[in-house]
Formats: C-alpha cells, sequence, structure tokens
C-alpha cells in the first residue's frame, strides 16, 4: 500500500469528523483562534528541531565528558556526539532558508522623495513598523507585504508594493488616499490577533515554497510535515481573512467623501481588467512570433495605454465585474453594498498621473521591462515553442484534408487550429469542408458549429449544431445554448454579427 492511498483512507476517515470540526469552528470562534495558535506552535517548533536538538545533544555530551565513570557514558557522549553534528548539519542548512522577498524595481529616496514623504508621516500617524523596502512591481496591487526574515512566522521585513499599471490610472491625490488606505489596514492587521494569525498561515506557505526549492536532507525532512501544517492553516484562517481591496476601502468611506472612493475602487477594476483581458494577451501573443522576450511591456504602457482603453469598454469591464456570477463578483457586489455605493462609473484617464506626479522620468519602467522579461521568459519560451509546434500540426493537418480529408481526432483538431491560423473566411470554408465530410460524427459537427459561428458563418453553424444535437441527445442542451445565445448577439458598427457569449465558450 502506496503513501497515495493510505492518504486516501486516512483522509476518507477524517471527512466525517472534519465536517464537525468545521461547525463547531463556524460557532466558536475562539476555538479557531485556539486551533491556529495549536498549528503555529507546532509549525515552529517543527522547524526549530534541529537547532534544540544540537544544543541538546551538545550540552548532554559536555556535561558527560566530565563526569566520565566508564565505558557506558563514552557510549553516551558518541552518541551525543553524532546527534549534535547531524542538528548543526540540518541547522546550517535551516539558516541558510530564506523566503522569497516580493520581485519588483527597488524605488530608492532619492528617486522619489515625494513618495517616501508621505509613506513616513502615514507610518508615523498610523504608528506601524517602518517599511524596510519599496518596490515598484508588475500587477496591479498597492499592498505593504510582510516576508519572514527567517523560517519561522516570527520577524517580518515589510515591502511596499506598488503596481505600476494602477499609478497611471489614478491621480497624485487618489494614490495618497489609496496609500493611506493601505497602511491603515496593515496597522488594523498588525494589531489584531486575527491579523497575526493569518499573516501566519501566509508566512509557512512562504517558507514551505523556499523548502521545496532545495533538495537536501533538511527538504526531505520537513518538506510532508510542513506541507500538512501550511494547508491546516491555510484552511483554518480562510475565514478570517478580508480582502485587501474591502480594507482599503473601508477606510476610504470613513475618511473621505464617497465619490473618492468609488473613483478609486473603479479605477482599480478597470486597470486590472485592461491589463488581464488585453494588454497583457496583446503582449503575450508576440511569443508567437519571437523566441525570447524583447517586448518593451511597461515602457510603452503609457502611450499602448491611452491608444488601446475606450470609455465603451471600460464600462463595459465595470458592469461586468459587477454583475458576474463569480466569486470575484460576489465579492465586489458585497464590498459595494457595505460601503453603501450603488454602482461604479469610471471618469476616464487623469490628465497627470501619479506615476508622472513621482517620477519625473521613466528609467524606473525600463528597470521593470528587464525584471519583467527575466521572469517571464520561461514562459515565453514554452509558448513561443508550442505556437511552432500548432502551427506545423495545421500545415501537416492542412495537406491531409486537402488529399483525402479527416475524421475523428484528427478533424477536431483541425477544426480547433483553423480558427487560429486561418482568416475568418477562410477557416469558414475550411470547416465546412470539414462538416460535409464528417456529417456522422457528432463530435465534429458540434466543434464544427461553434467554430463557424466563431467566424460569422451563423446559419450554417446553425445547422451543424442541430445535427450535432440530432446524432447525439446528450449535446442538445449545449447546442441549443449557443443557439440562443448566437441568436440574441449584438451587431458591432460593421454590421458583423458576433456574440461575446460564444467566443468566451470557445476560447
Amino acid at each position: 500500500m502506496n503513501a497515495a492511498t493510505i492518504d486516501h483512507l486516512v483522509n476518507a476517515w477524517l471527512h466525517p469528523g472534519r465536517r464537525q470540526l468545521d461547525k463547531l469552528l463556524q460557532r466558536t470562534p475562539a476555538v479557531r483562534s485556539t486551533l491556529l495558535l495549536v498549528v503555529h506552535g507546532t509549525g515552529c517548533l517543527l522547524m526549530l528541531a534541529a537547532p534544540l536538538a544540537m544544543t541538546g545533544a551538545a550540552a548532554g555530551a559536555i556535561y558527560l565528558y566530565y563526569q566520565v565513570r566508564g565505558p557506558l557514558d563514552w557510549f553516551l557522549i558518541e552518541m551525543l556526539s553524532v546527534v549534535a553534528l547531524v542538528g548543526a548539519y540540518l541547522s546550517v542548512q535551516l539558516a541558510l532558508l530564506r523566503p522569497e522577498s516580493p520581485r519588483g524595481v527597488k524605488i530608492s529616496e532619492a528617486l522619489a522623495p515625494g513618495l517616501f514623504a508621505s509613506l513616513a508621516h502615514r507610518v508615523a500617524h498610523f504608528r506601524i513598523r517602518p517599511v524596510n523596502e519599496v518596490l515598484l512591481t508588475t500587477d496591479t496591487g498597492l499592498q505593504i507585504v510582510a516576508t519572514p526574515r527567517l523560517p519561522v512566522p516570527l520577524l517580518h521585513r515589510y515591502t511596499l508594493c506598488i503596481g505600476a499599471p494602477v499609478t497611471l490610472f489614478l491621480n497624485r491625490g487618489q494614490f495618497g488616499l489609496a496609500l493611506a488606505g493601505t497602511v491603515a489596514a496593515t496597522a488594523g492587521n498588525r494589531s489584531h490577533l486575527k491579523g497575526r494569525l493569518v499573516q501566519a498561515s501566509d508566512d509557512w506557505r512562504l517558507i514551505l515554497a523556499a523548502l521545496e526549492c532545495r533538495n537536501n536532507l533538511l527538504h526531505r525532512l520537513l518538506a510532508r510535515p510542513l506541507r500538512q501544517i501550511a494547508a491546516l492553516a491555510a484552511h483554518l484562517s480562510e475565514p478570517l481573512r478580508t480582502d485587501w481591496r474591502q480594507q482599503q476601502g473601508q477606510w476610504l468611506r470613513r475618511h473621505s467623501e464617497e465619490h473618492h472612493t468609488a473613483e478609486y475602487l473603479a479605477n482599480q477594476l478597470v486597470a486590472e481588467s485592461f491589463m488581464q483581458r488585453q494588454y497583457w494577451p496583446m503582449i503575450l501573443k508576440s511569443a508567437e512570433r519571437c523566441p525570447t522576450p524583447v517586448v518593451k511591456a511597461f515602457s510603452h504602457l503609457p502611450l499602448l495605454l491611452e491608444k488601446t482603453l475606450s470609455p465603451s469598454m471600460a464600462d463595459r469591464w465595470l458592469a461586468q465585474a459587477q454583475t458576474a456570477g463569480t466569486s470575484s463578483g460576489a465579492r465586489i457586489r458585497d464590498l459595494l453594498a457595505e460601503l453603501q455605493i450603488e454602482r461604479l462609473d469610471w471618469n476616464g484617464l487623469p490628465e497627470t498621473s501619479a506615476f508622472s506626479a513621482m517620477f519625473k522620468s521613466t528609467t524606473v519602467l525600463k528597470q521593470l521591462d528587464a525584471c519583467w522579461q527575466q521572469d517571464i521568459e520561461p514562459e515565453w519560451r514554452q509558448r513561443h515553442a508550442s505556437f511552432q509546434d500548432d502551427q506545423a500540426r495545421f500545415q501537416q493537418l492542412r495537406r491531409r484534408a486537402e488529399q483525402h480529408g479527416l475524421r475523428d481526432e484528427s478533424a477536431l483538431r483541425y477544426i480547433k487550429l483553423c480558427t487560429r491560423f486561418l482568416k475568418p473566411a477562410d477557416a469558414q470554408t475550411a470547416c465546412r469542408e470539414v462538416y460535409d465530410s464528417n456529417r456522422d460524427d457528432p463530435r465534429v459537427c458540434f466543434a464544427a458549429g461553434v467554430a463557424l459561428l466563431r467566424t460569422g458563418a451563423g446559419q450554417k453553424g446553425i445547422q451543424a449544431l442541430q445535427r450535432a444535437a440530432d446524432l447525439d441527445r446528450t449535446l442538445a442542451g449545449r447546442a441549443r445554448a449557443l443557439i440562443i445565445e448566437h441568436r440574441q448577439a449584438w451587431v458591432r458598427s460593421d454590421g458583423t454579427e458576433t456574440s461575446h457569449a460564444v467566443r468566451g465558450i470557445c476560447a
């Protein structure tokens, strides 16, 4: 019986008790805090076992050395010496273990004196420990991140992480309010036991990630139990977590006017949507042609932002974020309800962004380009290799389709690649040919129908979907939904029928 089977049997045996425990924790928050303290204490003892064993064994060996009375004492001294040496070896590996700090470009006080003055004022006002480092990062967040200095969740190094994209969406006043909200949220977490317990749970994740990067004796001994401790701590601390956006919003709502809070939240959501749904897909598409990341994603961001972001896109993203049925959409709706904000509207990009107000030069963006290129290079090379493989596969399938047609999996693969490598008109022709030669295969008919709808051939696509539903009744529901969504499609300004729902399903 292997380890995986044993873990499965143990989890099945503990599952009923786990449900009872979850109910108890929901009714009694004090029990949850007590269990988290026990988990964190156990983890600290586990990490400090080697130094404690080394110290105890060395002290025992030294004591016995001065009290030797026979061969048995010498044997015990030798055994304790071996334990002390092994403990010292593991202690050295433990001392070299450092949790990873956030990645980004370090900002010096000389580069942005106004930012550091504002940060120092707010740190003094909220009476928190000084921030050790300020980084400009590639994401859209504005957070103070705590990183344990040692592989135990006790001493921390605090880093203010400023997402470069969000500074282009905020003006200087909005950024100042957001910074104050961030410091206030950090102060609130540090002053409450709940915040410290949650922070320790996050620390175990960082410590475990650092340990799993090593291939040594310490990793072999501690990785598995530490993985269980990190998972249990994350499970127990989940109900105690408060989203950082909610913490910022609550402070802004109490200390500023309502429209300032709404403007900040709208800018934050638009920045996230623009980067995730438009900008990064556009940048990463360059990996199809270029084997290495030479794109200057952040140096060109201010110019591309003004040219590619329109008010209609921002309004659509905000509407989708506030009405989406996903967990993130639910959190946003709950946040707006708690802050008593009816809806979010975007007022456009600021005339003078917070980035322009803080930095007089774009040199820091060039440095961020180099950092991003280094981080993205493995994924970039993988995307490039995948694109080249798909392109070679498409050319091979295209030759086979022209010679004697395609069936089964080859036909499905060819349909998928057609919409990627051919123009819409050519992809329509190819999908029609595959559909006409596979009218007895429901899977091929369904895939061809979806592809035809996606390329604008609505009537032929509906026929293919209906044919798939007639051949396989299990596809009827999905085919019907796609047909209804296509018929409800909006008409774009160029007159081409499109459907965001259909394209989202196909993606």
